[in-house]
């Protein structure tokens, strides 16, 4: 090599080097993991896959989650506690089993409508964010499942039609409400639920119109009760340490995300109900809307147990946020 063309990659050595290392740094990217109960073609996993894509494009590919469905619902607090995963998009009745407190969105007969159910989730939201970081997480946001409404093989007309039938339920307090039903209520998840609804073995599900057409459970209970029984939340909450170690560039992406998918996807839940009734109706399903009255009547009284047991879990300050809310909620 002669002594010029040393001098020259003497001379500009250095700058590539750094211009290599820029470029690097340009394009390097922070992968994030999220966990989810719910498959691609769901409600819920429709949001996490919109939320995951949102972060790319707010951090201009600079963050990057990457969904997992390896773990369950019933795992998250511990498992994002635990840094296992980074993310967890959990079903608030999961997280109950653990802090008592998040079971307020599934209990009965407190949120009738879509509006109910968001005031009560802004009336809780500082307190679960407060419960959360107690577990060195953060909450990103909350979702509202469509209304909890009874699909069944056939028409249910009070309390008595369900006893000793077997149901799916989603959570502790859906159990104990069918119990006091006396129906036999079992907790499952839609894996375990595909393999008994082929055999025949469960007689009714509760879910909401948008999960039962996922789940194509027309096929199996061609009925549809429009109970409104409950809107439970879906919870994205974050690792604290997860999040912390992020640059600002990235949180603010990250919580940009978090935002808009918040807000589209409230703003969204009453045309996804309406297209999964006429779904459900073009599928050949009866959707039974308003519910029978002595059907109504009997899970009201079924539920008090449920509430009661609810603020007998929880401190004074979570029993008098819940009376609150019970307050400000227009006469019927």
């Amino acid at each position: 090599m002669s002594i010029a063309l040393r001098l020259h990659y003497w001379l500009i050595g250095p700058f590539l080097i750094i211009g290599l290392l820029t470029a690097s740094a340009l394009h390097a990217q922070t992968t994030l993991s999220m966990s989810s109960d719910y498959g691609a073609g769901t409600l819920m996993g429709e949001r996490v896959k919109e939320f995951s894509q949102k972060v790319v494009e707010l951090s201009q590919d600079k963050l990057n989650v990457e969904i997992r469905s390896d773990i369950r619902s019933v795992s998250h607090l511990q498992a994002t506690r635990g840094g296992v995963i980074d993310i967890a998009a959990t079903l608030s009745g999961a997280l109950a089993d653990e802090i008592p407190f998040f079971g307020l969105s599934s209990l009965p007969a407190i949120a009738y409508d879509l509006d109910e159910a968001h005031r009560l989730y802004q009336t809780a939201k500082p307190r679960y964010r407060e419960l959360l970081k107690e577990e060195n997480q953060r909450l990103l946001f909350a979702l509202p499942w469509p209304p909890s409404g009874l699909w069944s093989k056939d028409p249910i007309e009070d309390g008595a039609g369900l006893t000793n039938q077997p149901v799916r339920t989603y959570d502790r307090n859906t159990q104990r409400v069918f119990l006091n039903l006396g129906a036999a209520p079992q907790i499952m998840t839609w894996e375990e639920l595909t393999p008994l609804l082929e055999g025949g073995t469960i007689k009714a599900a509760l879910t909401s119109a948008m999960g039962g057409v996922s789940a194509e459970l027309y096929r199996y209970m061609p009925n549809f009760t429009t109970l409104n029984y409950a809107m439970p939340l879906n919870i994205i909450h974050m690792n604290a340490d997860s999040f912390n170690a992020l640059d600002k560039q990235q949180q603010t992406a990250l919580l940009n995300a978090a935002q808009a998918v918040e807000d589209t996807g409230w703003a969204s839940t009453s045309a996804v109900l309406a297209k999964a009734h006429a779904t459900l109706q073009a599928e050949g399903a009866q959707l039974i809307s308003p519910p029978p009255t002595e059907l109504r009547q009997d899970l009201e009284t079924a539920s008090q147990h449920v509430i009661e047991s609810w603020n007998q879990k929880v401190n004074y300050q979570d029993r008098a946020l819940l009376t609150k809310y019970l307050e400000s909620r227009p006469e019927r």
